[in-house]
């Protein structure tokens, strides 16, 4: 335990690009520390509460510590922004009345900070991605694209998929905010249906990481099969609903092979078997009324956020909820919702301001 506390604390001494004579001399004071708490009968976590996490201990002596030249000057520059953004806006106000939008130059005090910390590239990619999307979205706006211009928004999730996931994993689950994108696009070009069949290339792609190849190519078959017959009879007769029981083909099969299971096959505890079945119900329940709205009413440009209710139930139900992890569902939907029927893409992103908000109060 000792040496896993120390190691802990050096990465972190490490991380801040503390002087490598500050880093032993803290931690020989802090394993005689360790050990002397250890003699007088304390145990690992006494000793842990007594001494603080390492994290926190390294914050503390942040102040304290010799940085490396290079540290140094990039902390220099850090603290140089505020003053530098605060003299370029000024100065694109006064001389070209630009205030707006050159209150954007502010961002550059928490980019810079990313950017030059000491991470890999792919955690400062991740930390860059809100800063970008926002950039991005109120130059669209400019040109009056708030619409379809905040898809940009779905870099944000989008670069937390693909940097930090393996690559297998990070396809599949960067597919759903494809989907969304494709979908958005075709629904501007008045083809919100079919144009939600894009969201089938969800599971069609997960299919193909299967390690069965002749079920993947079955699967794969009857997908397309029951889209044709989807269209065909659509198109030929006007008959959508009639001409969606064709996907049913896909899931006869999944029923057949098991990889669709009913409740009975469900885990035998009794908490994961309840959670399986509310994620059942909640699922079909989402597709049964994104198509029946979609059918009856034409609601297939707004209707897609019912699916939203499926991660969302995940999250809830997991035993592990955090209001964080739902905060961004919550602001896609009042973002697109806001926008769709109030036309207020221009001041509605603001919904995505209840993420770090979350964060902010819940931690």
């Amino acid at each position: 335990m000792k040496k896993e506390y120390l190691d802990h604390l050096k990465h972190k001494l490490e991380e801040f690009e503390a002087d490598q004579g500050d880093i032993r001399d803290i931690l020989a004071d802090y394993g005689q520390l360790y050990d002397d708490a250890i003699s007088r009968g304390m145990d690992d976590d006494e000793v842990f509460d007594l001494l603080g996490n390492p994290d926190d201990v390294a914050h503390e002596l942040l102040e304290t510590l010799r940085l490396r030249r290079p540290a140094q000057i990039r902390r220099k520059f850090v603290a140089l922004m505020p003053f530098v953004s605060v003299i370029a806006y000024m100065l694109l106000g006064l001389l070209g009345d630009l205030w707006h939008p050159a209150w954007l130059v502010f961002l550059s005090i928490p980019m810079t900070a990313i950017v030059l910390d000491g991470r890999g590239i792919r955690p400062k990619i991740i930390a860059l991605a809100p800063f970008v999307a926002v950039i991005a979205f109120i130059i669209l706006g400019e040109f009056d694209l708030w619409h379809p211009g905040w898809l940009v928004f779905l870099l944000i999730p989008v670069s937390a998929i693909v940097f930090g996931s393996k690559e297998k994993r990070a396809i599949v689950a960067v597919m759903p905010f494809v989907a969304v994108v494709a979908f958005v696009f075709l629904g501007l070009e008045g083809l919100w249906n079919p144009g939600w069949l894009v969201f089938l290339s969800i599971p069609m792609t997960a299919v193909l990481f299967g390690k069965d190849k002749v079920r993947t190519i079955v699967y794969e078959t009857l997908f397309v099969i029951a889209i044709i017959t989807y269209l065909w009879v659509g198109y030929t007769y006007g008959e959508w609903a009639y001409g969606a029981l064709a996907f049913l083909l896909p899931v006869i099969y999944g029923i057949m092979t098991g990889d669709i299971v009913f409740i009975a096959d469900f885990p035998k505890d009794p908490v994961l078997r309840r959670r399986a079945i509310i994620i059942m119900l909640v699922s079909l329940a989402a597709t049964a009324i994104f198509i029946l709205t979609g059918v009856l009413f034409g609601a297939w440009g707004y209707m897609w956020q019912v699916f939203l209710l499926i991660p969302v139930t995940a999250i809830i139900i997991s035993g592990h909820f955090r209001v964080t992890a739902i905060a961004p569902f919550v602001a896609t939907i009042l973002f697109f919702s806001l926008g769709y029927f109030l036309d207020g893409w221009a001041w509605a992103w603001l919904a995505f301001l209840l993420i770090p908000m979350a964060g902010i109060i819940e931690n």
